[in-house]
């Protein structure tokens, strides 16, 4: 037995409160407030210690920055007082430190409580942070869920994790991805301002899911006093920091812009150091021109293959290669053309950024964040295309494209019981011509402007113009 390792464990939980507080408070002593996943994983670990469920093991998957730490520190803190046997422990640092995976870490912890986990009889909760840097931690999971009952797991990894789980952890184990802020989320953590209950479910109901445009506007008209009351508790001036760098919850914590953008620019580093990695299998010559890609994508979502391939000298297969495994590791959300398949494969796909932090921080640190107000738009997009996906693309209910021709809409939503609803998204006052572009050649539902107009619609055309208002709610 590892004898270095138990001491490390021993230290570690001996020094619980202190390395929890690193992540769950400030350094003013003042307590970070929760996300809504710390809602949802406090019903799994209830329901387990009151045996009403059988779920015993949950993965956090998400990209770095998230807020995946600070939740699972939360979480145990929680707990902590009421359950005797609680362990927080980063696989990351154990690894770093000893070379080793979860398995030896559980051996080390049977030693210090003098049992096996399959022996045990009284509640424990068990918190893993980063597990993806064990490459043997989907195999290990498996033979510790099987081999106990009373023990729960809480397992954070990267975006990556998803990728590597076997189909019999897959069973076993319940994932709960965890995205960048909604526009609400944000509003809650920063400033205490909670959401209307079930007011997002009404508005994501009337805007995907109406039989008609008539349907939509009535029920978005139905809904407005509810919409007006809580933007009368909000400054709108929040938006702009929101787009800027609010969906990633680290940067509520930082002192000034600069220091937000400077960890963003130190997170991509470590994402492609040791992310991508073990997505893909890249030179460190390739691993070199990723983030020079990103910030050519930041300049241009539709940049084609072979305009990168003479930028950056690298084969289209690689640049494609480094588009999948980026994709994959949630950065980037692919938007392929819409069309034919003989369209999509002649025309460039559109990348947006999961956050649209991400693509702020190139502007910001190349001396370009006075463009704010003209590439606010795109940033809006990012929004709208990381809100498409985590509503659609995450629970497998659709897909996203866009239309590639000049002039064309910013997305066609299709879901899966075959609706297509053509997407509009700017930060003024949009027309109806993109949308009209669109709809010559694309039957759609009906069609909707997300803008800082009026609500209103245009029958002829059966689009709805939806204030801002509404689309920051879902």
């Amino acid at each position: 037995m590892n004898q270095e390792l138990i001491h490390y464990l021993q230290q570690q939980l001996r020094t619980t409160d202190e390395r929890l507080k690193r992540f769950t408070h400030s350094s003013d002593g003042k307590k970070h407030p929760s996300r809504f996943m710390f809602v949802k994983l406090k019903q799994y670990i209830d329901d387990f210690l009151e045996k009403k469920s059988e779920n015993k093991m949950i993965i956090i998957p998400g990209f770095r920055g998230v807020g995946k730490t600070t939740l699972t520190a939360q979480m145990c803190e929680h707990y902590q007082r009421r359950i005797k046997h609680t362990l927080f422990i980063s696989i990351e640092d154990a690894k770093n430190l000893f070379d080793v995976g979860i398995a030896e870490i559980m051996n080390a912890y049977e030693s210090i409580l003098g049992k096996d986990l399959e022996s045990i009889d009284y509640p424990i909760l068990i918190f893993l942070d980063e597990v993806q840097t064990d490459p043997k931690w989907a195999i290990t999971l498996k033979s510790l869920f099987e081999k106990t009952t009373n023990v729960f797991f809480c397992c954070t990894g990267s975006s990556a994790v998803t990728l590597q789980t076997t189909s019999n952890l897959a069973r076993r184990a319940v994932f709960e991805r965890m995205p960048p802020m909604c526009f609400t989320e944000y509003e809650m953590v920063k400033n205490n301002i909670f959401p209307i209950t079930k007011l997002k479910d009404f508005i994501r109901q009337a805007v995907y899911f109406s039989q008609d445009a008539d349907a939509v506007y009535a029920s978005l008209l139905r809904i407005q006093p509810s919409v007006n009351q809580y933007w009368s508790k909000v400054n709108r001036n929040d938006i702009r920091p929101y787009l800027a760098y609010g969906a990633l919850p680290f940067s509520l914590i930082m002192p000034n812009e600069t220091v937000v953008y400077e960890s963003i620019s130190l997170l991509l580093d470590k994402i492609i150091k040791s992310d991508l990695s073990t997505i893909g299998n890249f030179d460190i010559e390739t691993l070199g021109a990723v983030k020079r890609i990103l910030f050519a994508i930041a300049e241009n979502d539709t940049t084609s293959l072979k305009t990168l391939e003479d930028r950056f000298g690298l084969s289209r297969l690689t640049i494609a290669n480094i588009f999948d495994a980026l994709e994959k590791a949630e950065l980037l959300i692919k938007i392929p053309a819409y069309g034919s398949n003989m369209t999509i494969a002649k025309k460039a796909n559109k990348y947006l950024f999961m956050a649209p932090a991400i693509r702020m921080s190139f502007f910001y640190l190349t001396g370009l964040e006075s463009t704010y107000l003209v590439r606010q738009g795109k940033l809006l997009e990012d929004s709208v295309g990381s809100h498409l996906y985590r509503e659609f693309i995450l629970r497998g209910q659709g897909a996203i494209r866009y239309d590639s021709a000049q002039g064309g809409a910013d997305f066609i939503l299709q879901i899966q019981n075959n609706r297509q609803i053509i997407i509009e998204v700017g930060m003024g006052k949009k027309d109806r011509k993109q949308v009209a572009n669109s709809a010559k050649k694309i039957n759609a539902v009906y069609n909707i402007v997300f803008s800082e107009s009026e609500l209103r619609i245009d029958h002829d055309l059966k689009t709805v113009f939806v204030p801002l208002d509404y689309y920051f709610l879902m």
